[in-house]
């Protein structure tokens, strides 16, 4: 019997504070390749992050977009997947 549990599927919201922008990724099982990314484009002076991240591309996106008050960009415009 296995312990594994099936991942569940999330999106995954990327800023560029450089540029005011969010983008919503997913949906994933693993953001690791996400983070590895801003990782490496913060290394390169940008400022950019992840997270938060949730179930509902929609419900993160309008959260997010009210609260921070930032534009949306489509998926991939920020960073792309480092594998």
């Amino acid at each position: 019997m296995s312990d594994a549990r099936p991942s569940v599927p999330f999106f995954l919201i990327l800023i560029d504070h450089d540029r005011g922008f969010f983008s919503v990724e997913g949906p994933m099982t693993d953001d690791q390749p996400w983070q590895s990314a801003t990782r490496r484009a913060r290394d390169g002076e940008r400022h950019v992050e992840c997270g938060p991240a949730g179930p509902d591309r929609d419900a993160l996106a309008a959260d997010y977009r009210q609260t921070h008050k930032l534009a949306g960009v489509p998926p991939g415009s920020i960073v792309k997947p480092w594998r």
